[in-house]
């Protein structure tokens, strides 16, 4: 009987990853593809960047410039520094600051993704970088995430699922849950 329950069990996970690796090529996760980054947003000479951020940034704020920057434009003001950590997580996903706002207190649909994303990786203690590298580009550790998200229901189900399996603030350490599934996944591929 136990022999039985095992091999159900095996068979059961073996599914659940073919099944995710269905899924995660058939981009099929409930979070939504951003528009495509030039290769060179934010970057070049002081002048390029202020161009970029006057055509793309403020108005996509509903701001002016002093909205983030001193009057000499040599530092960021406090809503600043917190622009300046939405950009670079706005990089690492490849997107504009449009893709989630609309101006002033207004925000795109994509919001809702990004305020539980940015709450994950304060719980997770990581960057938005440690899993994204640009658009439709997940590194090694992003598409383990976007496995887990699924097989969790992670958007209607949302961050304290991912604790079920990781411990609190230790850039993705396993507890003995996360192990277990883990070890199990590992001896179905031959790991």
């Amino acid at each position: 009987m136990k022999k039985n329950m095992k091999n159900i069990n095996i068979f059961s996970i073996a599914f659940l990853i073919a099944f995710t690796c269905g899924l995660l090529s058939a981009g099929q996760l409930d979070i939504p593809e951003p528009d495509a980054l030039p290769e060179t947003y934010l970057e070049g000479s002081k002048e390029e960047k202020g161009r970029q951020c006057s055509k793309d940034v403020a108005p996509a704020l509903g701001e002016e410039c002093s909205f983030c920057h001193n009057d000499e434009v040599t530092d960021f003001t406090e809503k600043g520094n917190k622009a300046k950590f939405m950009t670079r997580a706005a990089m690492a996903i490849g997107v504009k600051c449009n893709y989630c706002h609309a101006g002033k207190k207004q925000f795109t649909d994509k919001l809702e993704v990004a305020a539980k994303m940015f709450k994950l990786s304060e719980m997770m203690d990581i960057e938005c970088n440690y899993c994204h590298s640009g658009k439709d580009v997940l590194t090694h550790e992003g598409k383990t995430a976007k496995t887990a998200m699924l097989l969790q229901k992670w958007a209607e189900t949302g961050n304290k699922k991912c604790l079920e399996c990781h411990v609190e603030k230790k850039q993705f350490e396993l507890n003995f849950r996360g192990w277990e599934i883990l070890n199990a996944q590992k001896g179905l591929l031959g790991m």
